[in-house]
């Protein structure tokens, strides 16, 4: 027997994640997108292939994220992937490293794309 999942139950379920970082937790609700730099950890040729937020730079490998840190330590970096644990895992090296203002969404596209503008659709 196959059971249909309404979009409602599928957002609330997708919404109960709590993925633990040391990069603080940004709330989608409140979120000022242009108050950040946005980056996107994710493979690239998932990156490539598939939606993420308008103007998001791809950055998956951690030394290269390191540099683009260093070269923007007067702003907040804001990291994203399609459900908040590749986020959440890269926020941790990066405060662990010592940087500040490094920020997550522990949010899946799903639910991101009624937030944000999405590119690659």
């Amino acid at each position: 027997m196959v059971v249909k999942m309404g979009k409602d139950i599928l957002k609330k379920i997708l919404r109960n994640q709590n993925h633990t970082s040391k990069a603080q937790k940004i709330a989608l609700e409140t979120l000022k997108i242009e108050d950040y730099l946005v980056i996107d950890v994710r493979n690239p040729a998932v990156f490539a292939t598939t939606p993420h937020i308008q103007g998001a730079i791809n950055l998956h490998d951690i030394e290269e994220l390191q540099d683009f840190c260093k070269q923007n330590q007067d702003k907040k970096i804001l990291l994203t992937c399609n459900g908040g644990l590749e986020a959440a895992n890269y926020g941790t090296k990066l405060v662990s490293a010592g940087f500040k203002d490094i920020y997550f969404l522990d949010e899946y596209l799903q639910i991101i794309q009624e937030y944000l503008p999405l590119e690659n659709l």
